[in-house]
C-alpha cells in the first residue's frame, strides 16, 4: 500500500527542489555583465530583450554612474508580466485540483476500490500540475526581473564613445547579451 502522507511529501519536496533549481538556473541565465572591458572601452550591455523605446545619451556625452543610458518600451514586457500573472493564477487552480483528485485516489487506493494504474494516472496528473505550477511560477519571476529592468543604467563614470542603438530597434538578449554602446 502507497503511503499517502509520505508520498504527498515525496512529490512536495520534489516539487520545491524544482523551484529552488529553476530559480537558480533563471538567475544564471539572467544575469549579464552589463559593462564588459575591452581596448575600445566599456561594452555596455543589457539582459533584456524588447524594443528601445529612447536613448538618453549621444557619442562624447560624458556620463556618471546611475545615469539613464536608454529606456525599452515597456508594452511587450508589460505584456509579459501579464501574462505569467494569469498563467500562475491558472496553475495554482490546476495543482489544487490534481492534488485533491490525487489525495481522494489515495483514500480509494486504500479502500481497494480504486487500481493501482488509476492511482498512478492521478499521481502523474498532481506531479504534471506542480510542474507547470513551477514552469509558471518561473515565467513571473522572469517577467517582474524584466519589468524591473527597461531602464538601463551607467555602471560607471566615463565618456560615451559609440552608440550601437536607436529608438525603435528590437534587441534580442535570448542567447547573447547585444552591446548597445561603448563608454570609455
Amino acid at each position: 500500500m502507497i503511503n499517502k502522507q509520505q508520498d504527498i511529501r515525496y512529490i512536495s519536496n520534489k516539487h520545491k527542489v524544482s523551484i529552488v533549481f529553476i530559480y537558480f538556473l533563471s538567475l544564471v541565465l539572467s544575469l549579464s555583465v552589463s559593462a564588459q572591458d575591452s581596448p575600445s572601452g566599456y561594452k555596455i550591455s543589457s539582459p533584456v530583450s524588447g524594443v528601445i523605446k529612447m536613448i538618453y545619451v549621444k557619442p562624447g556625452q560624458v556620463v556618471k554612474k546611475g545615469d539613464l543610458l536608454l529606456e525599452y518600451d515597456d508594452s511587450l514586457i508589460a505584456g509579459n508580466l501579464s501574462e505569467a500573472q494569469a498563467k500562475i493564477k491558472l496553475a495554482i487552480l490546476n495543482q489544487a485540483e490534481a492534488k485533491k483528485n490525487y489525495e481522494r485516489a489515495v483514500e480509494l487506493y486504500d479502500r481497494t476500490v480504486l487500481s493501482e494504474q488509476e492511482l498512478q494516472q492521478e499521481k502523474i496528473a498532481f506531479t504534471k500540475a506542480s510542474a507547470q505550477y513551477a514552469a509558471a511560477k518561473n515565467q513571473l519571476i522572469h517577467a517582474r526581473w524584466n519589468m524591473s529592468h527597461i531602464k538601463l543604467y551607467a555602471t560607471i563614470n566615463g565618456q560615451v564613445s559609440e552608440v550601437f542603438s536607436y529608438p525603435g530597434q528590437y534587441v534580442n538578449n535570448n542567447f547573447s547579451a547585444q552591446t548597445l554602446l561603448i563608454i570609455k
